[in-house]
């Protein structure tokens, strides 16, 4: 297929190609905003230019779009400030367990700042054999919400994937855990295959977490380690509310961080 330099429709096909990378998706509105039309969109999608993958949402035919370019469209070209994060952002660094045979299924977005409250309808419309989960809730208050991100390398240009790094990642895991032993668990597990952490950023996002509940079991955690990172902490320095917090139900109450936690992750108190 070749490109006719003389005509307005031509140009902007050229501009398009070039800016506009394989293997990731593009709303139809971002390319409203690069001076292309409904109607040229069609002629584009008629000649082979571009293929429609859902309502509002094409990308170029060369290449398949998987999860990451859909996440890539969101960061780069809706300018969505979300994140890869939780137990996807550990997966793809390599520092996630039990790792399904296929890969994985649920792919955990987070917004961060003032991010979106849901994902654009498209998203869900594109056919993926994954399914994303949108976490809208601000974990961590506004002085700190884009602190603990990392870019991981993609197959697309050089685009970087924009992820919670481990310090992040893990709060964000231990925001998910819900009553039951099984879920403490595996994010106690999580915890301890991680790497040394920061304890800089560590105690930077400690004090901007909005949520008691993952500030004192990240704590909790990080003391029944003890590794030389931990002992770094500013402890004091964290506020942790008052009362107690059911974490497990029928778990034992750990009294130094006033939560319920498994039997076998508890320890006598006098």
């Amino acid at each position: 297929m070749g490109i006719q330099n003389n005509s307005i429709p031509n140009r902007l096909l050229s501009h398009l190609l070039k800016e506009l990378p394989e293997g990731v998706a593009v709303p139809s509105a971002w390319l409203s905003t690069q001076g292309i039309s409904p109607q040229l969109v069609r002629k584009y999608v008629a000649s082979g230019w571009l293929t429609a993958l859902a309502h509002g949402a094409y990308a170029r035919p060369a290449v398949s779009v998987d999860w990451q370019g859909v996440v890539l469209t969101l960061q780069r070209l809706a300018r969505q400030p979300v994140h890869v994060g939780g137990l996807s952002a550990l997966n793809l660094q390599g520092l996630a367990h039990y790792l399904p045979l296929g890969g994985e299924t649920r792919i955990h977005l987070w917004s961060h700042g003032k991010g979106p409250t849901r994902l654009p309808a498209w998203v869900s419309a594109v056919s993926l054999p994954q399914q994303f989960v949108f976490h809208p809730q601000q974990l961590f208050d506004p002085a700190v919400h884009g602190e603990g991100l990392t870019s991981v390398p993609t197959r697309v240009r050089d685009w970087g994937l924009a992820v919670a790094a481990p310090e992040r990642a893990i709060l964000e895991v231990l925001s998910l855990v819900d009553e039951s032993a099984a879920s403490f668990t595996h994010a106690a597990e999580l915890f301890e295959g991680l790497p040394p952490l920061r304890p800089a950023l560590v105690q930077q996002l400690l004090e901007g977490c909005a949520s008691i509940k993952v500030k004192r079991l990240f704590l909790f955690l990080a003391t029944r380690q003890d590794t030389p990172w931990s002992r770094k902490l500013r402890t004091e320095r964290v506020l942790l509310g008052q009362g107690k917090r059911l974490v497990t139900r029928g778990g034992r109450l750990d009294k130094t961080f006033g939560i319920t936690v498994p039997e076998a992750y508890s320890v006598a108190q006098g």
